[in-house]
């Protein structure tokens, strides 16, 4: 069984991770119907309330972001499948992928795989972030300088299956962590247009690319971003986007904004040609 591995935290958290599992997992499940996406849930039953709307959140997601034919549609509701930690061992995988450090954190040691695909995100330097390539058979993809990679590797998306936007509504989408930036971002940029929507994990806005013209990225220099999407969306949308970042972090953030300028959107397009989709069919 091939699979693309993700952990579910305690709570629902809509992050650029989960968007990249859910969509390399349709990529590659379109020409290999035995893939599935595989959540890995921290408690001893998959079957609490947490989990189904969990689930059900993901499903409502893929119907609403993507153009996706029947054959996908069936697949989605039969190969996406829960499996507590302490099933997991018992679970014999020929090729995972995996897309974030929480979930090598919360498998290493009990992911039984023949071959582990790894896009690096962060914290690869620490060993609860790591799995040991003297223990698995494990490939690491990285984009970033200051990722650990065996491969370099440019994250891609599923734009050709995005779902065009209907109504766009005149707004500015702020990115920025903390609740205290509001106001010293509505002061400091007066002139962008109104309403200003503020990024939420726990609350996120539905077909939220409908509802605003302008994407704000506003450093706060709080975390460090190791690859953050929303550039490749609001990119692939024609958002006008504004890059702040005063203190000059060098993170994720700084060199995708810098190549989406300098690049656009070349080689972004995730295929049944990409390598590690090829790796999953």
């Amino acid at each position: 069984m091939n699979a693309v591995l993700f952990y579910k935290p305690p709570s629902f958290r809509l992050t650029g991770s989960l968007i990249n599992a859910i969509e390399y997992f349709l990529q590659a499940v379109e020409y290999n119907s035995d893939l599935n996406l595989v959540l890995v849930i921290g408690t001893k039953s998959t079957k609490t309330k947490s989990t189904k709307l969990f689930l059900n959140e993901i499903k409502n997601i893929m119907i609403e972001k993507y153009i996706l034919d029947h054959h996908v549609c069936k697949l989605v509701d039969s190969n996406i499948i829960c499996a507590s930690k302490f099933e997991l061992p018992s679970l014999k995988f020929d090729t995972v992928l995996v897309l974030d450090y929480v979930t090598i954190k919360n498998t290493k040691g009990i992911l039984n795989a023949k071959k582990i695909l790894v896009i690096s995100e962060k914290y690869t330097e620490l060993s609860d972030y790591f799995y040991d390539k003297s223990l698995y058979n494990v490939t690491y993809y990285g984009e970033m300088p200051f990722h650990y990679k065996d491969i370099p590797y440019k994250m891609k998306c599923y734009f050709n299956n995005y779902r065009d936007l209907k109504n766009v509504q005149t707004g500015t989408y702020v990115n920025t962590p903390n609740n205290e930036n509001y106001l010293k971002v509505q002061d400091t940029f007066p002139d962008l247009p109104r309403p200003m929507y503020f990024k939420s994990k726990t609350k996120p806005m539905n077909n939220m690319f409908e509802w605003f013209t302008h994407y704000l990225y506003y450093h706060a220099d709080m975390w460090f971003d190791p690859h953050p999407r929303l550039f490749l969306e609001c990119k692939f949308y024609n958002k006008q986007i504004i890059y702040h970042n005063p203190y000059e972090v060098k993170d994720g953030s700084w060199y995708r904004y810098h190549d989406i300028i300098e690049n656009g959107l070349l080689d972004r397009y995730l295929t049944k040609d990409d390598e590690i989709i090829r790796e999953l069919i």
